[in-house]
């Protein structure tokens, strides 16, 4: 049995073709999940193992996922602790476990929030920076900024100071994955730690264990998540909320 490793994006319209073509014996999706893309796959391939920051209710292949909705609740309650009471949203909105999470943890903590607090952005360090800027153009409305993941969040920093705000005096910034960079920013991003390198060697672990056992049952591993305090968010002057 030999196994080799191949990226491929699943919107390039040539993927399909190397699907439905290619032989191999199995396969790992890594991020965000599509339901008609993994049953797509779960077509053309017996071993599927998926890996991201959702787990999947009512599928029947390998799982190996930290919990982003969790991760998402813990931001929430951290900046709660640290006096905010004006929290906005930087992300993907739809299909994505990070919002839903902020959304439920805002409505458990009795905080209001407003649409025009939630920023729609692609996860990328230009997506938030487009999007900030174009945010703040209307004025600051929050005193912390949830940001998807890290990538997002750095952009969003940039774009921040740009505006001629501080952080955190004027706005907190949070994250989600405490990728390297995040650690080099300044001020130093606060963030939620994602065993990104675990949850890959166990995804490929998981799935060559299956393809060489022939288990019959799916497998959900769940890897745990930690916030990581650094400079970027700070606790709240009562005259600021």
């Amino acid at each position: 049995l030999k196994y080799s490793l191949v990226a491929l994006d699943i919107n390039n319209p040539s993927t399909y073709k190397i699907v439905t073509t290619n032989k191999v014996d199995g396969v790992a999706v890594l991020g965000r999940f599509d339901r008609e893309l993994l049953s797509f796959l779960k077509k053309h391939y017996k071993n599927v193992v998926y890996t991201g920051l959702a787990r999947i209710e009512g599928i029947n292949y390998d799982q190996v996922y930290s919990d982003g909705y969790y991760a998402a609740k813990i931001v929430i309650n951290y900046l709660h602790q640290l006096g905010h009471t004006k929290i906005g949203y930087l992300g993907e909105v739809n299909n994505e476990v990070r919002y839903q999470g902020y959304c439920d943890a805002m409505k458990s903590l009795k905080i209001p929030y407003s649409q025009k607090n939630i920023i729609e952005s692609p996860l990328s360090s230009e997506g938030g920076y487009n999007a900030v800027k174009k945010y703040l153009e209307k004025g600051k409305d929050v005193t912390a900024l949830f940001c998807g993941n890290d990538l997002t969040a750095i952009g969003a920093i940039k774009g921040i100071k740009e505006s001629g705000y501080s952080i955190p005096g004027d706005l907190s910034v949070i994250g989600i994955d405490d990728i390297d960079t995040a650690q080099y920013v300044s001020p130093m991003l606060t963030t939620v730690h994602v065993p990104l390198e675990e949850l890959g060697k166990v995804a490929a672990k998981t799935l060559i264990d299956r393809i060489q056992d022939g288990r019959s049952l799916p497998l959900k591993v769940e890897l745990p998540i930690s916030l990581v305090k650094r400079e970027s968010c700070e606790q709240i002057n009562d005259n600021t909320k």
